[in-house]
């Protein structure tokens, strides 16, 4: 439960000012929202994602550096249909 000191101190913070209408609401809506956390606590959310059918497992494979040397890219450059420098030319796709 949330106290009127401690509503006060919010509203401070907030740099706004309550009426005593406002703060009797605001308690009891805060008190409603906390008792709702307290509800959710409860709940056991843990997942056994072991025996579940369909479970899905990472199936990427780890990033690993291959260096290429300059007759494989010669011979990959050589397979594109149009090519500027070191680099294989495409098609504009977005006009500005």
């Amino acid at each position: 439960m949330i106290t009127t000191q401690e509503l006060d101190n919010l509203a401070n913070l907030a740099r706004i000012k309550l009426t005593d209408e406002d703060k009797k609401s605001l308690i009891k809506e805060f008190d409603s929202i906390l008792g709702y956390v307290d509800q959710l606590k409860k709940v056991d959310v843990s997942l056994d994602t072991e025996g579940r059918v369909g479970a899905v497992k990472n199936v990427a494979r780890p990033d690993e550096v291959i260096s290429t040397s300059a007759a494989d890219r010669e011979g990959l450059l050589s397979e594109a249909p149009d090519r500027e420098a070191d680099f294989i030319a495409v098609k504009k796709m977005i006009e500005q």
